[in-house]
């Protein structure tokens, strides 16, 4: 396919709301997604993780949720917390891009791909838990479906009727972004005619027990801890989902559908770095630099989480943007909005491309010339780059 690939579709599960119109204008009215959980809060009284939960300060917590306004499928009670948050913004992504897929032909020209780095957390610590107490014998059969990393897609294919290609990758904290990247690849290569393509991470005590072994969690999320202990991490951890409906944009136009952007680059490399370690911020912000094109980058949502590789790295790209080009571009600093979690980049992907279709940033000053090219960095672990640049669509609808 040489067309040019589109987004027409959006979806949220996040915790700057639930579903596109009430991120946008959340995001518009400066608003954060971090907070502090009450003791009456409803992640607490369902009982999700209760041990661990009242144990974290400020967060980015989901909001604004309700998986029954979103998933049809009786399958819904038996889904895990990751799943549900993936399923919904993939029905809402759908619905946003008008997609009717009752045709045998339309299910299966329609790929799914979802980015996950640890996927279903808490059941699968529960259900470990148990197993190692209690001998293979206390394993349930009918929750083990939830524990593997590709529950979400497979619960995704169910409610929506998609029977074409379905994969599920996981790429550290680029799981989103390389969610995208192979979305690209799928319709390029002609393997289908529209992706619904994202990511989701959710909250989970393996996950936060790290971060606080490691004193990288930021000293407000570490509520009883020393915070002298505390004080050399910055990271405010958050959960999430995000989706996006991807084809042709002659696809698009045919079926009368206004998209919100244009996928400008979408594409993976390596440079040099220690395993599962960080490489040079310079070089990456180069070489990143040099993947997403001579064109004027107006504005980039970063990467940075309060480590600092990542928070190198987005500084180092500024300072390449800016020398290349008249006017540096805005950046926006997303964990200050939700937190950080490991597939945000999907998320980020999706504020992109929300901004592109209303040519304007929020909390920015007007680029020179209109918004042109939003930049998701996009960086794991290892040296692994995937930086995606979504462009705004000037031509005539």
């Amino acid at each position: 396919m040489t067309d040019s690939v589109v987004v027409t579709g959006l979806g949220f599960v996040s915790p700057l709301g639930t579903g596109a119109e009430e991120v946008w204008k959340n995001w518009c009215s400066g608003e954060s997604g971090v907070r502090r959980l009450r003791d009456d809060d409803p992640r607490l009284a369902r009982g999700v993780d209760p041990i661990a939960l009242p144990d974290v300060g400020r967060a980015g917590w989901v909001r604004g949720f309700q998986p029954k306004e979103h998933i049809r499928s009786s399958h819904l009670r038996r889904m895990d917390w990751c799943s549900r948050m993936f399923v919904a913004c993939a029905t809402q992504a759908a619905h946003d891009a008008g997609l009717a897929l009752g045709s045998d032909q339309d299910q299966v020209r329609t790929a799914l791909v979802v980015g996950s780095c640890f996927g279903n957390q808490r059941e699968t610590q529960k259900y470990m838990e148990r197993v190692l107490r209690r001998g293979p014998s206390a394993g349930q059969p009918i929750l083990f479906p939830n524990l593997v990393l590709n529950a979400a897609g497979g619960y995704a294919a169910i409610e929506l009727s998609i029977r074409g290609p379905n994969l599920t990758v996981s790429e550290h904290e680029a799981s989103g972004e390389i969610a995208v990247t192979t979305a690209v690849d799928l319709l390029r290569a002609g393997m289908c005619d529209r992706v619904v393509v994202g990511g989701a991470d959710e909250f989970g005590s393996v996950y936060l027990g790290a971060l606080r072994e490691r004193r990288l969690l930021h000293a407000d999320s570490t509520p009883g801890q020393a915070r002298s202990n505390a004080r050399r991490g910055r990271i405010v951890p958050g959960e999430g989902a995000a989706a996006l409906v991807l084809e042709s944009e002659r696809s698009a136009h045919a079926r009368g559908r206004r998209p919100y952007g244009a996928i400008g680059e979408a594409q993976s490399a390596a440079v040099e770095a220690s395993p599962y370690g960080a490489g040079n911020p310079e070089r990456e912000a180069t070489r990143i630099s040099e993947m997403v094109g001579p064109a004027t980058v107006s504005a980039v949502l970063g990467g940075a989480d309060g480590s600092a590789p990542r928070d190198d790295l987005d500084r180092a790209l500024l300072d390449c943007l800016s020398d290349r080009q008249a006017h540096p571009p805005s950046y926006v600093r997303l964990d200050g909005l939700v937190g950080s979690w490991p597939s945000r980049g999907a998320f980020a992907i999706g504020l992109a491309s929300l901004a592109a279709g209303h040519q304007e940033l929020p909390g920015a000053q007007p680029a020179a010339g209109g918004l042109q090219r939003v930049v998701v960095p996009g960086s794991g672990r290892s040296g692994v780059l995937v930086p995606v640049a979504i462009d705004v669509l000037t031509s005539p609808e």
